[in-house]
Parts: structure tokens; sequence; C-alpha cells
């Protein structure tokens, strides 16, 4: 017979989506339909200061309440943090108070500082603070962790890593764009992703040298160069406006693995210059032995598994697989990246435009 405790735990958890933007409208939103369809949780608000952006969310979770005031919002179990970086930290502590668990969208928030207070607040709450780093949730990205802690290839040497292209997102608010709301450009952007996945797959590096273009804005184009503890030398490339080869390559003492960015199962593994392409999947047990289950592929897949993790998380009291530690370190070597920042070598400038372009840097 069922115990009225595991009827409360099996029952779908109460989830307010606080912002209305284009993360929530392309995939946060879908996945946690898709989640609410697999009887996990249950979308029972959606706020946002925009008319607009909750009218956009209305068909996405029609049985919802919309307001566009936090204080206005029906209780909930669950909470996803998905405005401007700016403001996680202080909605986030708001929202534990109420006694909401949280799921924040990377990055965590506009500082490290900050990223610390919202954990301290979570611990003393007694909640759990997961952040949308989505892709964790690839299981490419799952299996590269694997062969660095298992030595199978040897130590890491050399991690070389570039991403972007120009700039698509749809939808996305001018605060976007602004040190003031938005936090930065593309290092924030594109590289707190990056950044999480090479701490938890390596820990955290130091910063050896960082340089991006921005004059007094935002930065579009970014590189660095960052150093493990036990020896590794990182690249890493980012842009808003090239297009790069995407990828991360890890070179190992006997091996080289190559993820190309948003593949969630494939991976190109080299052994002695031999490339031997692989499909990473997820593994469950069944019966008395293992069987492969099909992936997801994709980001929707990789969201609505976040959304799943985060729920089992808060039902069985563990840990998400994304947390604050990473999220936080991640955030922190942005930090350091900025406090490094150096302009980055334009030669197509003229000699009076570098010197404006420094003087505009410096005065930032």
């Amino acid at each position: 017979m069922t115990s009225a405790t595991e009827s409360k735990a099996a029952a779908p958890l109460r989830v307010l989506i606080v912002g209305g933007g284009a993360v929530v409208l392309e995939y946060q939103g879908p996945s946690a339909r898709e989640a609410q369809r697999l009887g996990l949780l249950e979308v029972v608000g959606v706020v946002d200061r925009s008319e607009d952006r909750l009218a956009r969310c209305r068909g996405l979770f029609p049985s919802a309440s919309f307001c566009t005031d936090l204080a206005d919002a029906p209780e909930a179990d669950l909470a996803l943090v998905a405005t401007p970086a700016g403001s996680h930290a202080t909605l986030a502590i708001d929202l534990l108070r109420r006694g909401c668990h949280l799921l924040v969208e990377k990055p965590i928030c506009a500082s490290a500082a900050d990223a610390q207070a919202m954990q301290d607040a979570a611990e003393r709450a007694g909640r759990i603070l997961a952040v949308g780093h989505f892709r964790r949730f690839f299981p490419a990205i799952d299996s590269v962790r694997a062969m660095i802690a298992s030595g199978v290839f040897g130590a890491v040497r050399r991690v070389v890593a570039e991403e972007g292209g120009m700039f698509r997102w749809p939808a996305a608010s001018a605060a976007f764009f602004t040190r003031q709301e938005g936090g930065g450009g593309v290092t924030l952007d594109i590289g707190i992703h990056m950044l999480e996945v090479l701490v938890s797959w390596l820990g955290v590096p130091e910063v050896v040298d960082y340089a991006d273009d921005a004059m007094g804005g935002v930065e579009i184009n970014s590189a660095a160069r960052l150093r493990w503890p036990g020896g590794a030398e990182g690249e890493i490339r980012l842009s808003w406006d090239v297009e790069l080869a995407n990828r991360y390559r890890v070179e190992f003492e006997r091996a080289s693995v190559t993820w190309r960015t948003g593949q969630a199962t494939d991976l190109l593994i080299e052994i002695d210059g031999v490339p031997a392409p692989q499909l990473a999947t997820s593994r469950r047990a069944h019966g008395s032995g293992p069987e492969y289950s099909i992936p997801q592929h994709g980001y929707l897949g990789a969201f609505t598994a976040q959304w799943k993790d985060v729920v089992e998380a808060i039902q069985h009291q563990r840990e998400p697989r994304v947390t604050s530690r990473t999220a936080g370190a991640a955030l922190s070597l942005v930090e350091e990246m900025y406090r490094r920042k150096r302009l980055m070598d334009m030669p197509w400038l003229e000699p009076d435009e570098r010197v404006r372009a420094l003087a505009w840097a410096e005065a930032a």
C-alpha cells in the first residue's frame, strides 16, 4: 500500500517561472511543458514585467496564472529564475524566503559574491539551488568527463575550445547587451557555458591571459589562455560575429577527443591519429543486465532532462547535477578575465584608431 509520504513525493511539483524572455519561449518553456506531460511538474504561474512577453507565454501554459509582480504570484515548490543576470540574486533570495527550491538560468548571477550569497541563503532555507547549464545533460559531455576521470587515455595535456558565430538569439532584449543588466558580452554569455563544462571536467584553472574587443560596451570577441594545477594548458576563443570551429578538443597523452558544440551524443576519438567516431548514450539498468537507452537528442532533450534532475533532487533530497559550486567557479573565472582584460589585437585599426580604442578600453 502506498503511504501518504510516498504519494506526496510522487505528486507533480508546482513550478513558478520568473521571466518570459527568449530562453523561456525557446527552451525552458517547451521543456517544462514536456516535463509537465510526463507528470513531473505543473507550471502554476509565470511572472514578467512585460505584458507582451506574458502574452507570448500563455500559449505554453494556458492554465497557469500570469502576473507582472512577484508578490501576486501563486505559491510554488520550485521556481525558475530566467531574467537578466543582474536581477538573479535579489529574485533568488526573495523566492527562497517564500520557500521555493530554485533553478536559476545561467549565468547564476552577475558576480561571484552574489553567487555565494545565493548559496548561503539556499543553505539557510534548506532548499536546492540548481543552475541552468543544460549542456551538462548531453551524454557526450558526461562521456568526456568519465574519460578524463578514468585516466584511460592518460593525463590531459591541452584543451582547445572555440565557439562562436553570428549572433542570432531570437527575442533578446536590449538589457542583454548592457553591462548594467546583462553583466557582460560573449565571455559571460557563451563563455560561461564553456568554462562551467571545463571546470566540471578538470577543476578550476588559472587565468594566464585574457583579451577582448570591448571599448566601453560589451565584448563581441574574446580569447584566453588557461592552466590547470596538473599542468594541462587551455586555449579558448569566443565570438558573436565570427564563425569559429565550434569544437572542444581534449588532447590526452595517448589520444584526443573532440566534441562539436551542440552535439548531444557525438564524439570523435583519435588514437595514434586514427579517428574513431563514437556515439555516447545514456545507460540505465534493465533486468539483470545493462541496456543502452536511446537518448533524447538536442537542446530540448537536455533541458527536459535538467527539469527531471531538479525535480528528482528535490524529491530525494540530493544535490542536482549542476550546483552553484561549478557555476560559481565559472563566474569567478569570468570575473578574473574581466579584471585581467587587455584590448585584443586588431591589426586592421589605423594607428590613431588604435590609440582611441585603447583609451576607451582603459576608461571602461
